[in-house]
């Protein structure tokens, strides 16, 4: 898989974000100075927020890329295979002793 698409896929879950949108609308008026030209102001702040999210989705994309070439091992199968045995034991030892 291509690490553009997920990517992409991180920015515009981000974009479409209604809550994000909610955070811009409320912080960037308290950011802006009235004396100053608006324009360079929203520019430098929009591109402090394309720097800020462009590390925060590389850092989660490589997290995750080795991540999954952990999951991939035949050892953690086996451990998770055994971890998720005892749970079930366990949870159906409740279920018999329970009233």
């Amino acid at each position: 898989m291509d690490w553009s698409w997920g990517f992409g896929q991180g920015l515009w879950s981000n974009v479409l974000n209604p809550k994000a949108a909610s955070v811009y609308l409320t912080l960037i008026p308290q950011s802006l100075t009235s004396g100053r030209p608006i324009a360079p102001q929203i520019a430098t702040l929009a591109a402090v927020h394309v720097v800020i999210v462009l590390v925060w989705l590389l850092f989660w994309t490589s997290a995750v890329a080795a991540a999954r070439l952990a999951i991939a091992t035949p050892r953690f199968r086996r451990g998770m295979n055994r971890v998720a045995g005892v749970v079930l034991v366990c949870l159906g030892l409740r279920t018999a002793t329970v009233k």
